[in-house]
């Protein structure tokens, strides 16, 4: 099956499945196929993250729209795409196989995202939670360099190992914020969360939704035991109070080891 007529089966799962009233379409592919076809022109989109390099361009996520029919209901996007505009060329990586977190991560909508040099930094977002069964605020944050992930994917090398995750963390469960990364520290302003919440006793998911509009988070990651986490997270929750969030300096001093001379 060629890439172009991937999406084409993209649009009509989800046609059919608005025919028989699923809510959700769920990503699945049996492949780690690296799809390419001509050109590159793909569908219009929304809610996507873009990461540009070059004459490259990387898509995370967002919603495909039906041409004729814009105001409908959308379709998750199922793939992260590169976009070579050099060669009129579109790459197209299945998600199955990406690391746990960010397959369901990446197939989701409005995430708040930056880059930094050759590093993209993707937070939160909203999309479908395969274990979990339901749509939700993603409590992640995934990082990859855009350069590295590009030279795979056109020599065909392994990339799937190029992510880093924070992950499972509810402090950076944001959808539709502002991502900005200055020095070692992240800032997040505005957005919202919307997670559901399994009802006692019952079956039943109530959700729940809070409003961060003109709050503004701050913080760092750190390396435990070799995994990332957050660091020194701190929230102003105005913008009267917004100086309390901004540390004495962005960078922090580099660690320095000293050999001692013993002689």
């Amino acid at each position: 099956m060629n890439s172009m007529m991937r999406l084409r089966f993209l649009f009509l799962g989800f046609w059919l499945s608005l025919a028989s009233l699923q809510a959700q379409f769920v990503c699945f592919s049996d492949s780690t196929t690296i799809y390419t076809f001509e050109g590159t022109q793909v569908p219009p989109m929304v809610g996507e993250a873009t990461f540009a390099y070059q004459h490259y361009r990387v898509i995370v996520g967002g919603k495909f729209l039906d041409p004729l029919h814009p105001e409908d209901e959308a379709i998750y996007n199922c793939d992260m795409l590169i976009i070579d505009h050099e060669r009129q060329k579109t790459y197209i990586l299945p998600l199955s196989y990406f690391p746990p977190f960010v397959d369901d991560q990446f197939a989701g909508v409005n995430y708040a995202y930056t880059m930094e040099n050759d590093t993209a930094y993707v937070l939160g977002g909203y999309g479908y939670d395969l274990a979990k069964g339901y749509q939700t605020t993603f409590p992640t944050l995934t990082i990859f360099p855009v350069k590295t992930l590009i030279d795979s994917v056109l020599h065909y090398k392994d990339y799937l190992n190029l992510f880093q995750v924070v992950e499972s963390d509810s402090r950076l469960a944001i959808t539709e914020g502002t991502l900005v990364k200055i020095g070692d520290y992240f800032l997040v302003y505005n957005g919202r969360e919307i997670t559901p919440i399994e009802e006692e006793f019952t079956d039943c998911l109530t959700v729940n939704e809070w409003d961060f509009r003109g709050q503004l988070r701050k913080f760092s990651l750190k390396k435990t035991e070799g995994y990332l986490e957050v660091d020194e997270l701190q929230i102003c929750n105005t913008s009267k109070v917004f100086y309390q969030c901004m540390p004495d300096t962005w960078k922090k001093a580099p660690v320095r080891v000293y050999e001692l001379d013993r002689q």
